[in-house]
Parts: C-alpha cells; structure tokens; sequence
C-alpha cells in the first residue's frame, strides 16, 4: 500500500502521536514529511521533522538540514533536535 499525505497526516493530527508505529510508514512517507515540514504550521511541522528523524537514512537528513533554514525559529530549533536522532554517519552530507 502507497503511503499518502492522508496517512501521514493522521498519524501526525494526534494529540500524543505514537512515534514508534509511525515510523512503521518508512521511507514512503518522507516526501510527505518534507512538504509538512516546509509550511506555516509550526507544530505539524516538528512533528513531521521528529517522525523523519526516527526513519532515518540520508533522505531524513535532507529534510531535517532544509529545515534548518525556515523562517520560523521554533521549526529550526526542532530540526535541530531532530538530528540527535539520526545517526552519526546519517548527519554527515
């Protein structure tokens, strides 16, 4: 099954999002998360930064590095955070 922005989106609308099973949407639901975290909406963007950090790999760290440069400053202090999760081999670019 092709993950969509509507599977994305309601793992994400939750008050207390279940990381863990979200994650489960692997490297399908990045492109999803990247256009999430690229908007207006400070905390669907965090979450969306901290779900693509728990995934991983080098597309996570696309994400999370452009997101370091958005206007809002609480969503670059969360993408910030955000690569504590990752990797060390996954923050080197």
């Amino acid at each position: 099954m092709a993950v969509t922005m509507q599977h994305v989106r309601q793992q994400l609308s939750v008050q207390e999002v279940d990381y863990s099973t979200a994650a489960e949407l692997g490297d399908d639901a990045l492109p999803h998360l990247e256009e999430l975290a690229a908007r207006e909406d400070t905390v669907l963007a965090c979450k969306a930064l901290y779900l693509a950090s728990l995934i991983g790999g080098p597309r996570s760290t696309e994400i999370i590095a452009g997101a370091a440069d958005h206007a809002d400053p609480i969503i670059r202090i969360a993408a910030s955070a955000a690569l504590r999760n990752l990797r060390q081999a996954d923050r080197t670019r």
